[in-house]
């Protein structure tokens, strides 16, 4: 028997839900419930379904609002599917009890994101407070550690994979008061529940499962899988099937959905099972996985705060491995998870800003991960996406863009990764459509994005995070530069030319706008001053960056001079680019070393008979053999390494939300967000 889903507008002639929230008390053994809790709804899969959820039931939660002070439904119902969730951990495969166990925690769901979009945890304050029955502990820290144990017990089947969905979300209703409250998650009762009330053995093993959904990117059973309406996305309207999830003959008191019955039933036909997309759309748990793996390790970050979450997803092991816990995280026990699976998983899925802000925090944080990843031989598989990423800045937002780049920071730390990096050879890769690149490496490729990036940004020069993080990788990368492709070692002496013709036209404003000032009244000075004042910071940025290229070239010469032909012969063919800046305080002492490069091998050059481009690389060839090293003054070593801002809070916090705003189909009204538009006032105030 197949359930259908009829219009939103049925809920106003129901007469349980009308019950539910009257002014009538219902204790927690009336028949009631297992009647109210027999229907059969659909969690939504998009924001446009949540939103018509919210629309429709608005009435009965305003109503509800004013009537659960007195009759304590919203407590009464936490205690039902307390126990309703505690039946289905000891008989899994009891689909009646699971489908009433989803539907109460999908009413509660509701009635939660309702209270604390509209006053914060003021309506949920009765449920913080201890139970004189039961060893003073909150019901709300009943509710939280349910919900947990059902996530960890139960098996994900296509029987109770709408019930794992649900617990997600509710979870993430729970949290969102990060989201909609006025004060910071450090004095919020909710959050206090998730970091100090909870077994912390429960906590290491919920984050492990959470890895695991996200590992396994289970997806949506056919039964509850979205159907695209004429090839949409499904935003705008989606129908939804459901097959036989109850036994036979359970009366549909309460029907949810989005169409009419009468064009619900669509067929399997319908679903495109092989579109990328819908792939994607449906692995809705391990996407609410992910999103949770997120809140919680990033709230709390301060280390004397003990996030357990964080601590436990920072210093899990691989179960292939021989795990070893690791001192600072007691009194957390460490998880294991299969490390190659995750590493797969993240290969396909880094293009996203979740498995980008998930790689980075392993990257940084997790040494056991960090080094199985530097030694992977397919090491591209990762590497190329996040490039790629940053290849098509245009298309993301900036802090995507941003923490790919610090992912290439961390990764170049490591001189093994600098060196495998060339000898891995790419193909024809289609997505670079600057020019085509054949027989390039992993490491010439990489170069070449990066500088790419810092071009493309030339004329946000005051953005100093961004380049800074650029010339860190590369320099970090420039004493294991092998067999620069001819493409990245153009773009690199490019790279200093463009820089060089800035700083020309910049030093030309500086000279007009003094002169301009000995001319200006004292009215007029202070504005001049500030236009003044910019333009000499920005010269000053300009000369950091020219003397760190070039800090990168002496770099890769003085190491592997040998190596990098292609680089000495465009040095070689450009070499008048640095003509006006041998005497130049800031970068007279790097620049002799490129000159005695440049000069040792014109000289060879120049005894050649014939100079087509074979007969020259050749030459240097021969003459990068013979260099005598010892003519180069000796520079300190470029090693720089990623240090997290003092307060990431400020920066992970509204990313990760915003994040959860946009992609975990669930509907926030924007006038209970306050989380945006404080970030928004800090950031003027800054400014």
């Amino acid at each position: 028997m197949g359930a259908q889903y009829s219009s939103l507008n049925e809920l106003k002639s129901n007469e349980y839900l009308s019950r539910f929230v009257s002014e009538e008390t219902i204790s927690v053994n009336d028949p009631f419930w297992n009647q109210f809790l027999s229907f059969r709804l659909q969690s939504p899969f998009t924001t446009a379904h949540s939103k018509s959820i919210d629309e429709s039931c608005s009435i009965f939660l305003q109503q509800f609002e004013t009537n659960n002070p007195k009759t304590n439904n919203y407590g009464t119902l936490i205690e039902v599917f307390i126990r309703l969730a505690t039946a289905i951990r000891d008989e899994c495969d009891d689909n009646i009890v699971t489908w009433q166990t989803y539907s109460a925690l999908f009413i509660l769901r509701c009635i939660t994101k309702y209270f604390i979009e509209i006053d914060s945890e003021q309506n949920l304050y009765p449920y913080f407070l201890p139970q004189d029955n039961s060893d003073r502990v909150s019901l709300m820290s009943f509710f939280v550690d349910t919900l947990f144990r059902t996530t960890i017990a139960i098996p994900v089947e296509s029987y109770s994979y709408a019930l794992h969905l649900e617990v997600l979300n509710t979870l993430l209703s729970l949290l969102s008061i990060q989201m909609c409250a006025k004060e910071a998650a450090l004095i919020s009762a909710i959050y206090s529940i998730f970091m100090h009330r909870l077994d912390p053995l429960l906590i290491s093993e919920f984050t492990r499962t959470l890895l695991e959904h996200f590992i396994k990117q289970t997806e949506c059973p056919s039964t509850l899988a979205v159907v695209p309406l004429d090839g949409s996305n499904g935003d705008s309207g989606t129908l939804y099937k459901i097959g036989q999830s109850v036994a036979y003959g359970l009366w549909s008191v309460v029907t949810l959905g989005m169409g009419s019955s009468s064009t619900s039933n669509t067929t399997d036909e319908t679903v495109t099972v092989n579109d990328s997309a819908y792939e994607l759309r449906n692995h809705h748990l391990a996407n609410q996985s992910i999103h949770l793996l997120l809140i919680l390790s990033n709230h709390f970050t301060n280390d004397a705060h003990r996030n357990p979450y964080r601590l436990a997803l920072l210093h899990f092991t691989d179960t292939q491995g021989n795990p070893t816990n690791l001192p600072d995280s007691e009194p957390l026990p460490w998880f294991s998870v299969d490390y190659r699976r995750l590493y797969e998983v993240l290969c396909e899925t880094v293009h996203t800003d979740q498995s980008t802000l998930l790689l980075y925090m392993l990257l940084h944080r997790n040494q056991h991960f960090k080094a199985y990843v530097i030694s992977r031989t397919n090491i591209d598989q990762i590497v190329l996406p996040v490039l790629r990423v940053i290849y098509t800045a245009t298309e993301r937002n900036s802090h995507h863009i941003y923490m790919s780049l610090i992912i290439l920071l961390i990764l170049s730390e490591d001189d093994y990764f600098n060196k495998t990096i060339h000898d891995i050879k790419l193909k024809k890769l289609t997505w670079y459509t600057e020019r085509s690149l054949n027989e390039i490496s992993l490491g010439g490729l990489l170069v070449a994005v990066v500088l790419r990036t810092i071009q493309f940004n030339m004329t946000r020069m005051r953005d100093k995070y961004l380049h800074t993080n650029c010339l860190a990788a590369l320099a970090n990368m420039s004493s294991q530069f092998q067999n620069l492709h001819t493409y990245v070692s153009q773009r690199i002496v490019s790279l200093f030319n463009l820089l060089a013709r800035k700083h020309a036209k910049t030093l030309d404003l500086i000279q007009q706008q003094s002169k301009q000032q000995q001319q200006q009244t004292l009215t007029t000075n202070n504005l001049n001053d500030n236009i003044f004042n910019e333009y000499v910071q920005d010269l000053s940025i300009i000369e950091d960056v020219m003397r760190m290229v070039l800090e990168i070239i002496n770099s890769c010469l003085t190491h592997t001079l040998q190596h990098n032909i292609n680089l000495i012969y465009t040095l070689l063919y450009n070499r008048e680019i640095f003509d006006n800046y041998r005497a130049h305080p800031s970068f007279q002492d790097i620049l002799q070393n490129i000159d005695t490069v440049i000069i040792y091998f014109a000289e060879k050059v120049e005894k050649l008979e014939q100079r087509s481009t074979e007969y020259v690389k050749e030459a240097l060839e021969m003459g990068a053999k013979q260099f005598p090293l010892d003519r180069l003054k000796k520079f300190p070593e470029l090693k720089f390494k990623y240090v997290e801002e003092e307060q990431p809070e400020d920066f992970f916090v509204p990313y990760v939300w915003t994040l959860v705003y946009k992609s975990c189909n669930l509907y926030w009204s924007s006038e209970s967000i306050l989380i945006f538009k404080q970030q928004q006032q800090q950031s003027l105030i800054s400014h």
